[in-house]
C-alpha cells in the first residue's frame, strides 16, 4: 500500500491581536509519563497566573512512593492532559462505608467532600457519573451547603446470583447523572440503608467517577476489590477554562485574549462561564501558543485517492470563479 502525505496549503491567516503573556521556552513539559501542555505548567512563568492563590494551572512534578515522577494540582494526581476538549483527567478518591465484625455495627459514616470553587474548573457533567457499590447501599451527591442541588441512586442484591459483571442498572451497583456547571460537592451515605447484614458484602462504595473509566465486577461487591484494584482512587474529569468570559467578551481585551496562534478559534464552555481555544479546521497544535496551530498533513492511501481528491478541490474552486463572474 502507499502512502502519500501532504501539508495544508491553505494560506495562514495573519495575527490581528496583541499576544496574552507566553511561557518561558525552558519549561519543563513532561512529568513522568505526562505531557504538560501550556497553560499548565511547573514553576512560575510557564503557566497561565490566574491570580494569588489559585492554581488551577500550576502543577507540580512529585516523586511518588513507587519512585516514578507524576504531575500534581494541589493534592490531585493529574493523569493528562487535552487542550481540544479543555479537560484534566486527575485521580479522585473511592468513599466507602463498611460493616464492622467486632463492634457488629457500621463504622463511621464517612462524608467526603471536593471543593475547586476558588479555580477555573468545573466537574464535567458529561464526563463523569456517581457510582454507587454495595447491598442495600443509597448515597448522593450534594452540594456543600446541600441546598443547591442533590443527586444519588440505590444498589440493591438479594442475591449474589443476581449480580453481573459490566452491569451498572441496580444490582450491586447503580449511577446517576451529575448537574452541570459544578466545581464543588460533597459524597455522603443514607444511614437508614447500609450493609449491617453483611450477607453479601460488607462495605457500600460511593465515587464520582469518568463514565468512560468505570465497568463494575461482581466482585466490588462480594470482596474488597474496587479498593485493592484501585488503590482506592479513580479517574475524575475536570473541564476547564482560560478565562471567565465569553468569547465576545474576551475578544475585546487583545492583552488578556489567549487565542493567541493563528489559525485558531475561540469556542463558549458548556460548563459554567469562560472559554476555551481550539485550532482551525485543518490545523493542530497549541492555540494558546504564538503559531501554536499548525497545518495537518493529509494522508492518503493511495495515488488514486489523492487525485479525486485533486479533482475535487478544482472543481470546488471552479464553482467559485464561475460565481464571481457572473456577479
Amino acid at each position: 500500500m502507499m502512502a502519500v502525505l501532504i501539508a495544508s496549503a491553505w494560506p495562514a491567516a495573519a495575527s490581528t491581536t496583541t499576544a496574552a503573556a507566553q511561557p518561558a521556552a525552558a519549561c519543563q513539559r513532561r512529568c513522568g509519563d505526562v505531557d504538560i501542555p501550556y497553560p499548565f505548567g511547573i514553576g512560575r512563568g510557564c503557566y497561565l497566573y490566574t491570580g494569588e492563590g489559585d492554581v488551577t494551572f500550576g502543577l507540580t512534578c512529585n516523586r511518588t512512593a513507587d519512585g516514578s515522577y507524576r504531575p500534581f494540582c494541589w493534592e490531585y494526581e493529574v493523569l493528562d492532559v487535552s487542550l481540544r476538549r479543555g479537560q484534566a483527567r486527575v485521580r479522585n478518591d473511592i468513599n466507602r462505608w463498611c460493616y464492622n465484625a467486632t463492634t457488629r455495627s457500621m463504622d463511621a459514616e464517612s462524608t467526603w467532600w471536593w471543593d475547586v470553587s476558588d479555580s477555573w474548573f468545573h466537574v464535567s457533567d458529561e464526563g463523569n457519573r456517581l457510582v454507587v457499590v454495595g447491598c442495600n447501599s443509597l448515597a448522593y451527591v450534594t452540594s456543600v451547603n446541600e441546598t443547591e442541588y442533590m443527586t444519588g441512586c440505590m444498589a440493591t442484591c438479594p442475591s449474589v446470583g443476581r449480580l453481573e459483571n459490566g452491569s451498572c442498572s441496580g444490582m450491586g451497583c447503580c449511577e446517576a447523572a451529575i448537574p452541570r456547571g459544578i466545581n464543588s460537592y460533597v459524597v455522603g451515605f443514607e444511614e437508614k440503608f447500609n450493609t449491617t447484614s453483611g450477607a453479601v458484602g460488607r462495605c457500600s462504595y460511593a465515587v464520582v467517577v469518568e463514565a468512560a473509566s468505570f465497568e463494575f465486577r461482581t466482585t466490588y461487591v462480594t470482596t474488597g476489590d474496587f479498593v485493592e484494584s484501585t488503590g482506592g482512587k479513580v479517574p475524575l474529569v475536570l473541564d476547564w477554562v482560560v478565562g471567565k468570559k465569553t468569547c465576545r467578551e474576551a475578544r475585546r481585551n487583545a492583552t488578556g485574549y489567549m487565542c493567541v496562534s493563528r489559525d485558531s478559534e475561540c469556542v463558549d464552555s458548556r460548563n459554567g462561564p469562560g472559554y476555551l481555544c481550539n485550532c482551525s479546521a485543518g490545523f493542530e497544535g497549541n492555540p494558546y501558543l504564538l503559531d501554536g496551530c499548525q497545518g495537518k498533513l493529509l494522508v492518503y492511501n493511495s495515488v488514486s485517492e489523492l487525485q479525486i481528491k485533486i479533482v475535487y478541490l478544482f472543481g470546488f474552486l471552479k464553482k467559485i470563479l464561475v460565481v464571481k463572474e457572473t456577479e
